[in-house]
């Protein structure tokens, strides 16, 4: 019984921000009521209330889910080109870029016009998502092309991450000509040593 009300649990949260992610992806983070959300998948606030007991909490919520999807697309990106780092980090990265300016939440963040928006996700708030992706990175990197050197792989991840969040928020160029000059930077640090082939 106990796994079935989980079960059921998790289905409502997820209702409740997938009416949350078109509310906002319609109307922008600034106008989104917990009214809103509630009415529209038809539960009492109260039944919102116990899920996500404030807006803030809603954004954190679908920030994370966009960031799991989106780290789950890198790494079928990655995947794609295991045999070349500078391709991996290139489809990799072009995949994030596109993802970004096609997802309607992303629009949300860069167009919220407060501070308590979803903008801060991208920004102030970002260390989390910092952490996790370049976490991801890096042992992606190190299982598939072990001779980079650590500290310098540690590095790149890191710039390449940082960097790629910076064109998210200014883009500047398309996503595979932003993405052709992240992996560039990734490369140059990653062979700071001087040591590494990255083709396998």
């Amino acid at each position: 019984m106990a796994r079935f009300r989980e079960t059921v649990r998790t289905l409502l949260r997820e209702r409740l921000l997938d009416a949350a992610y078109e509310l906002v992806a319609e109307r922008g983070f600034d106008k989104l009521r917990m009214a809103h959300i509630a009415g529209a998948v038809g539960v009492s606030r109260q039944t919102l209330y116990s899920e996500f007991p404030s807006r803030e909490a809603v954004g954190e919520a679908l920030f994370q889910r966009e960031l799991e999807r989106c780290l789950v697309g890198i790494q079928a990106s990655l995947d794609g080109h295991r045999d070349d780092l500078r391709e991996a980090v290139t489809a990799a990265v072009d995949f994030t870029l596109t993802l970004a300016a096609r997802n309607p939440l992303v629009r949300a963040m860069l167009t919220s016009a407060r501070d308590d928006g979803l903008l801060p996700y991208l920004t102030t708030r970002s260390q989390t998502a910092f952490t996790t992706a370049s976490a991801m990175a890096d042992g992606y990197v190190a299982e598939a092309w072990p001779a980079v050197d650590p500290v310098a792989r540690g590095l790149a991840v890191d710039t390449a991450v940082r960097l790629t969040a910076s064109h998210i928020v200014q883009a500047a160029g398309s996503p595979r000509e932003s993405a052709d000059r992240i992996a560039d930077v990734f490369l140059r640090i990653a062979l700071s040593t001087g040591k590494e082939t990255l083709t396998s």
